[in-house]
């Protein structure tokens, strides 16, 4: 277990079929619609985001299957995220 867990809000996103590149951390900025991980940086952002800046309550866990690797994005310790 994590400390991460007291957070007030936990969003656990189950991401299936991740290529093995991808969970090694893997990939290409300019080429992020070939594995999908555009789909899973949105999900963070918008888990994340409210009008006025952060939600500083809220973990997001990135669960990437058949790997299982759990990625921990702690909302309070999230810093310069853009909606865009």
């Amino acid at each position: 277990r994590t400390s991460g867990l007291k957070a007030a809000r936990n969003i656990i996103i189950l991401s299936h079929n991740v290529s093995q590149d991808v969970a090694d951390g893997y990939f290409d900025i300019n080429t992020l619609l070939v594995h999908r991980i555009d789909v899973l940086a949105r999900c963070i952002s918008s888990s994340l985001w409210v009008s006025n800046g952060i939600r500083k309550d809220t973990n997001v866990y990135l669960m990437l299957f058949p790997h299982n690797i759990t990625i921990e994005v702690r909302g309070g310790e999230v810093a310069r995220l853009n909606p865009d």
